[in-house]
């Protein structure tokens, strides 16, 4: 017949002890991080025609993952830049081996009718969608550590 224990006894023996933490320890950088954002929205007007604005959005990188060089980027993007982007990642993973190749890579927001795609809600709202699919593109764990295309989209000043 077994006996019982109360669950004090069996706590003590069974358990690791609890990793104490200081203020130190609570609020220091974690071991590998990505924070990302897509901000600060600027629309451009080229020649003076309306044919030729367009936006382009800032995406604030900070990491001390290995796999890229900067620890802080701030590079400028156009909506045609994160259409790239999205080719060139499918490309990369449909030539890939391993567990990378298995990846869904989101749709992009969709596009912004031509009549207000320069009204400041819209580009907001679009800034805000692009915002949440670079989020979770760039928090995947293993494009974080195996996609060039995502180390040059966020670091490089000039992608194409």
């Amino acid at each position: 017949m077994r006996t019982f224990q109360a669950f004090s006894t069996t706590e003590s023996t069974q358990l690791p002890p609890a990793h104490k933490s200081n203020s130190t320890t609570a609020y220091s950088q974690p071991e590998d991080f990505l924070e990302i954002e897509v901000c600060s929205p600027v629309t451009h007007l080229a020649d003076n025609r309306d044919s030729s604005m367009y936006t382009d959005y800032e995406v604030v990188t900070k990491t001390n993952l290995p796999s890229f060089s900067r620890r802080i980027s701030r590079i400028r993007r156009r909506y045609s830049d994160f259409e790239l982007f999205r080719k060139l990642l499918l490309k990369e993973l449909e030539l890939s081996d391993g567990p990378i190749s298995k990846v869904t890579i989101p749709s992009l927001p969709g596009k912004i009718l031509l009549n207000n795609r320069f009204n400041a809600d819209v580009i907001e709202e679009r800034r805000r969608g692009l915002d949440k699919w670079l989020k979770n593109v760039a928090g995947h764990p293993l494009l974080q550590l195996g996609s060039r295309v995502l180390v040059r989209f966020i670091e490089k000043d000039h992608f194409s």
